[in-house]
C-alpha cells in the first residue's frame, strides 16, 4: 500500500503506512528504506536518515539502503559520510550504476576530479545510456580542462537523452570554450526551449 500512495504522491498517507509496516513487523528492513524515502521526499532528512539506519541495522548487506543514506548525507553536505555510504553500497553490490554515478558527484565535490573520472567511467561501463553520467563526466573533464572529451560527453548525454537541458546548457559553455560562438548559441537556445 505504501508504495502505491507513495507513486500516487500521497507522501504523508505513503508515511503512515509504511510506519505501521514496521510497527507491525519491526525486522521489515525494506519498509524502513521505503519510508526512508518517502521522508526524504518530504525534505525529513534527519528522520529519513534514521530509518536508512535503521533498514541497514536488521539487513547490513542492503545496498539500496547504503545507497538512500549516502544521498541524504550528500544533501546534508556531509560528503565523507556520503562517500563512505555509497562505496559500502557497491561493496554490496558491485554493478549498481547510481552508486557509481553519485560517487563521482562526491569525490569531485571533494575535489578528487581524476577518481570521479573513474567512477563515472565505471557508471558507463555498466549501464553506457546512463545520460547523467555522461554529463557528469563532461563536467569533470571539463574542470580538467579537457574541453574536447567534455564536448563528446555532453554529446552523447544528448543524444541519450533530448531534453537534457543541463547538458546542452554545458555544451554551449564548452562551445564557447573552444571558440564555437555558433555552435554555443545553439546550444543556449536549446536549453532554453527545453526549460
Amino acid at each position: 500500500l505504501g508504495v502505491t500512495l507513495q507513486s500516487l504522491g500521497q507522501l504523508d498517507a505513503a508515511a503512515k503506512s509504511y510506519k505501521q509496516a514496521v510497527a507491525i513487523k519491526p525486522s521489515y528492513a525494506e519498509a524502513y528504506n521505503n519510508l526512508g524515502n518517502v521522508l526524504r521526499e518530504l525534505d525529513q532528512l534527519d528522520t529519513a536518515l534514521k530509518s536508512y539506519e535503521q533498514a541497514i541495522a536488521i539487513k547490513p548487506n542492503y545496498a539500496d539502503a547504503h545507497y538512500n543514506l549516502g544521498i541524504v548525507h550528500q544533501e546534508q553536505g556531509q560528503l565523507d559520510a556520503a562517500l563512505e555510504s555509497y562505496v559500502a553500497a557497491l561493496d554490496i553490490k558491485p554493478d549498481y550504476a547510481e552508486a557509481y554515478n553519485n560517487l563521482g558527484v562526491v569525490l569531485r565535490e571533494l575535489g578528487q576530479l581524476e577518481t570521479a573520472v573513474k567512477s563515472y567511467k565505471k557508471v558507463l561501463e555498466i549501464k553506457p545510456d546512463f545520460a547523467e553520467a555522461h554529463n557528469n563526466l563532461g563536467v569533470t573533464l571539463y574542470e580538467l580542462g579537457q574541453l574536447d572529451a567534455a564536448l563528446k560527453s555532453y554529446e552523447k548525454a544528448v543524444a541519450i537523452k533530448p531534453d537534457y537541458a543541463e547538458a546542452y546548457n554545458n555544451l554551449g559553455l564548452v562551445s564557447i570554450d573552444l571558440d564555437l560562438p555558433e555552435e554555443a548559441i545553439k546550444h543556449f537556445k536549446k536549453a532554453v526551449v527545453i526549460k
